[in-house]
């Protein structure tokens, strides 16, 4: 597939211009270092996403557990619901 650049011209015109073989080579190593983190970002996103629910649904239980509030177990039961929703990858 060959990319393109898009060149604006001062009447308004837009110009499809194919990228130099040079060009070419340089987005592919790029291309192929963003395929290449996709992992670590993945993992980053699912660490994010599990933070985010610990501390707005699970935090608060583990304290409300703590004092007797609710039923020794609610806590771990979340926690576990919560890496079931957000699962890490092997």
């Amino acid at each position: 597939m060959t990319r393109h650049h898009l060149v604006s011209h001062p009447n308004n015109k837009i110009e499809h211009t194919p990228f130099t073989s040079e060009e070419e080579a340089a987005a592919n190593v790029k291309q192929a270092a963003w395929e290449a983190g996709a992992p670590a970002r993945a993992a980053a996103e699912v660490q994010n996403n599990r933070r985010t629910a610990y501390q707005s649904e699970a935090d608060h239980l583990h304290l409300e557990e703590e004092r007797g509030e609710i039923p020794a177990g609610t806590w771990l039961s979340k926690v576990n619901e919560i890496k079931t929703r957000y699962p890490k990858s092997e």
